[in-house]
């Protein structure tokens, strides 16, 4: 998809010749009155939701021979952010073993707000709830610890949430 979005059309020799094909489904399921209910269109900043009562919902399914979670905060057909995280099936590293829960993403959604600034759903304390939601439910699975994949800019986020540096990881003990 990146590479899609990326290289113009133009410079291709075969494959996709539309970039924007999202916005031609739109197009048809408007003039067939088919509302969108993926991520994207859900989205608290797309939906112009306002943050308020809303409910933590939990899924899991089987990947690549591991379990997954999706835990959600959501109101009606709005959804705040998101949290994913897998339970690997074998050790890989020393930082994630089968005994650890290896957190993917953690995303919330709405107006971008700047740090420190609380915006309509951003800085309101959904992302703590949801990884404090996954540290239970991680806990209650008998695993033993909270592996993040981070970029450099979210460390000291999860530093205050009682993460530590190990290796290329944050790691919570849980």
């Amino acid at each position: 998809m990146r590479v899609q979005r990326d290289i113009p059309t133009f410079m291709t020799e075969a494959g996709v010749d539309r970039t924007n094909l999202r916005q031609y489904i739109q197009q048809v399921m408007k003039k067939k009155g088919i509302t969108c209910k993926c991520i994207r269109c859900r989205e608290a900043g797309r939906s112009r939701a306002v943050l308020g009562p809303h409910k933590v919902k939990k899924m899991s399914y089987q990947a690549s021979g591991g379990t997954e979670w999706f835990i959600s905060a959501e109101s009606g057909e709005s959804i705040f952010g998101f949290i994913r995280i897998r339970y690997p099936s074998t050790d890989s590293r020393k930082e994630i073993t089968k005994k650890s829960a290896l957190l993917r993403e953690l995303h919330v959604f709405g107006e971008a707000s700047s740090l420190g600034k609380v915006g309509t759903v951003q800085h309101r304390g959904i992302g703590k709830e949801l990884l404090s939601a996954a540290e239970l439910l991680c806990k209650k699975d008998k695993k033993d610890r909270m592996v993040v994949i981070s970029g450099v800019g979210v460390r000291e986020y999860y530093r205050k949430q009682g993460y530590k540096k190990k290796g290329p990881y944050m790691v919570k003990k849980l």
